[in-house]
C-alpha cells in the first residue's frame, strides 16, 4: 500500500519531469540583494561610530561621546556579518522577498535583536573587560541604526524591483513542492486553484506510489519518489515545501522532514502525527499563513546551541543566586522531617545518550526507589505516560509540596551550569526508561534535557491521559525544531503552570 493511500484524483497526463522552468526575476534577487545588505550594515555601523566620535554628539550631551577604539569596530563589524546570517535563517533572501515592507521590517528587526541579545549575553562575561566597557555604548545605534538604515535599502529596492516586475509582466509568486499526492494533497491543490490570495503559482507532487508518478493531480504533475526531494527542488526552482503524509509511520515522516529540511527551504507539515502539537502546543510551534506547522531549518540550529547555551548560563546563574537561601531553608526543612539527604542524586540519560547524575530535593522516604521504578515500567508496559502516583505514600509532608510547585527541582540548576541540562529541552528519562522506546523516541536525544519542555507546558495538568506516544512526539518535535524564541516561549508559559501546581504532584 503506498505511503499516500488515500484515495486522489490522479490523471493519466504525461509530464516531463525533469523539465525546468527559466527562473523569474523573485529567484534573480538573492545574490546582489546580500551584498546590499552587507554594505548597508557596515555603513550603518560607521555612522553610528562616526557620530559617536563628533562634536555633535558632544554638542548633545558629553555622554554620547567616545574614543575611537579599534576592537571595537572590528567586533560590531562581526556582528554585522552575524546579522546577514540571520537574515538568511529569517527567510529574507526567499520568496516575496521585497513584497512586503512589514513583514520584512518584523524579520528584519527580529534579526537585529537576536544578534543584540547574544552581544549584551557576550559583554556580560566580558563585562571586566576594555571592549566590553568601549561597546555597550554602540549597542542601541547597532539596532536602531541598522534596522532604519536597511529598511531604507529594502524600501528603495522593493520600489526599483516593482516597476521592473510590472514592466516584465511578472508577479512575486511563490513555487511549492508538495510530498504527497494523496487526499490531503488534493485538498491543498485545491485551495491553490481556488484561493489565488495563496500567491502560489506553481505546484508540483512527489510520491512514491508508482502509479502515481508521471500522472497528474487536479492539473500539477506528479514527479517522482520522495526520497529524491533534493533533486526536485532543484529542476523546479521551489520556494518552498508541503508535506502532507497521514498513512506513514511516524520515524518514516521523520526521515522525509529531514530529507526536505536538508533542502534549505521552509518546510511546512500536515499530518495526523502532529495532531497533539497543534492542539496542545498551537502558540508555541510556529505556523505559516495557512495554519500549517512551520518546522526549523537546519541552518538555524548552530546559531541557537550558542544562544541557547548562553541563555542557559545567564538564567540559571541569575536564579542559584536569587534562590540560595531559600533553598537553604528548604535544605534544613527537608532535614527536619525526615531521615536521610538533602539532595537526591539519580543517573539520567543526557544528549547523545551520556549518562549524568541528576540532582534533586529529596522528596520521598529513603529506601522507596525501587517501588518507583515499578510503578513507573507498568505504566510504560500500558504505553502510558511515565506520569506521577496521586496520594503517594512514598512522599514525605514537605516533599509533597515540594513537587506540587516543581521547587524540588530547583537543585538541576547545577546541571544547566554544568552544561548537563539546559532550561528547556525534553524531560530527562531514567535508563530502564529506555527499554521501552522506539528507534524515533531516541531522537530526543539530539538536544540536552531539561528542566522544563514543551509537554510540561502543554501536557502537565492531564499527564494521566498523555500517552508515551503523545508525550515523545512533543519531544521529538522540540529537539529537530526548537528555537530561542520558542525557549523564551517555554520558559513565560512555565511560570503559571508551575505556579497553579497543576500536574505537579
Amino acid at each position: 500500500m503506498s505511503e499516500t493511500e488515500e484515495r486522489s484524483d490522479v490523471v493519466s497526463t504525461p509530464t516531463q519531469q525533469g523539465e525546468k522552468d527559466e527562473p523569474n526575476l523573485q529567484q534573480r534577487i538573492p545574490w546582489w540583494l546580500v551584498l546590499l545588505d552587507l554594505i548597508t550594515i557596515q555603513l550603518a555601523i560607521g555612522i553610528v561610530i562616526a557620530f559617536r566620535l563628533s562634536e555633535f554628539a558632544h554638542l548633545i550631551s558629553p555622554k554620547f561621546t567616545a574614543q575611537f577604539q579599534l576592537p571595537t569596530t572590528i567586533f560590531y563589524s562581526v556582528a554585522g556579518l552575524v546579522v546577514l546570517g540571520m537574515f538568511r535563517v529569517n527567510n529574507l533572501y526567499r520568496y516575496k522577498v521585497i513584497v512586503s515592507l512589514a513583514d520584512q521590517f518584523v524579520q528584519i528587526l527580529k534579526s537585529f535583536v537576536t544578534v543584540a541579545v547574544a552581544v549584551i549575553v557576550l559583554l556580560f562575561f566580558l563585562k571586566d573587560s576594555p571592549l566590553a566597557t568601549s561597546a555597550r555604548g554602540y549597542l542601541l545605534g547597532f539596532v536602531v541604526g541598522g534596522v532604519g538604515l536597511v529598511m531604507v535599502e529594502r524600501s528603495i529596492i522593493r520600489w526599483l524591483v516593482i516597476r521592473k516586475v510590472i514592466s516584465l509582466g511578472e508577479g512575486f509568486r511563490k513555487r511549492a513542492l508538495v510530498v504527497g499526492a494523496g487526499r490531503a494533497g488534493e485538498q491543498f491543490a485545491l485551495r491553490v486553484l481556488n484561493d489565488p490570495e495563496l500567491d502560489i503559482e506553481r505546484v508540483w507532487f512527489v510520491d512514491d506510489d508508482p502509479n502515481k508518478i508521471g500522472k497528474t493531480l487536479l492539473g500539477f504533475p506528479i514527479l517522482g519518489p520522495v526520497d529524491d526531494v533534493m533533486t526536485h527542488v532543484l529542476s523546479t526552482g521551489a520556494d518552498e515545501i508541503y508535506i502532507f503524509m497521514n498513512a506513514v509511520e511516524y520515524e518514516r515522516l521523520l526521515e522525509i522532514i529531514q530529507r526536505c529540511k536538508a533542502t534549505g527551504l521552509p518546510v511546512m507539515v500536515h499530518s495526523r502525527h502532529f495532531e497533539i502539537i497543534l492542539r496542545e502546543g498551537k502558540d508555541l510551534s510556529p505556523q505559516d499563513a495557512l495554519g500549517y506547522i512551520q518546522l526549523t531549518s537546519p541552518f538555524v540550529i548552530r546559531p541557537n546551541d550558542l544562544a541557547k547555551r548562553l541563555l542557559d548560563l545567564v538564567l540559571a546563574s541569575s536564579m542559584a543566586a536569587v534562590l540560595l537561601l531559600p533553598c537553604l531553608v528548604i535544605a534544613v526543612l527537608i532535614k527536619l522531617t525526615s531521615r536521610g539527604p538533602v539532595l537526591y542524586t539519580t543517573y539520567r540519560v543526557g544528549r547523545g545518550g551520556k549518562l549524568f547524575k541528576m540532582f534533586k530535593f529529596r522528596t520521598m522516604y529513603v529506601g522507596s526507589e525501587h517501588l518507583h521504578q515499578k510503578v513507573a515500567q507498568e505504566r510504560l508496559k500500558q504505553g502510558k505516560f511515565m506520569g506521577k502516583v496521586d496520594n503517594d505514600p512514598r512522599i514525605t509532608p514537605i516533599g509533597r509540596f515540594l513537587r506540587k510547585y516543581s521547587i524540588d527541582e530547583i537543585p538541576q540548576l547545577i546541571n544547566v551550569l554544568r552544561g548537563e541540562m539546559s532550561l528547556v529541552g525534553p524531560r530527562p528519562c531514567l535508563p530502564y526508561e529506555m527499554e521501552y522506546f522506539d528507534d524515533w523516541h531516541k531522537r530526543r536525544f539530539l538536544v540536552l534535557p531539561g528542566i522544563t519542555g514543551l509537554w510540561q507546558v502543554t501536557g502537565r495538568e492531564k499527564s494521566e491521559q498523555l500517552s508515551i506516544h503523545e508525550a515523545m512526539i512533543l519531544d521529538v518535535f522540540y529537539a529537530e525544531n526548537y528555537n530561542i524564541w520558542m525557549d523564551i516561549k517555554i520558559l513565560l508559559k512555565t511560570i503559571p503552570v508551575v505556579l497553579r501546581g497543576k500536574g505537579g504532584r
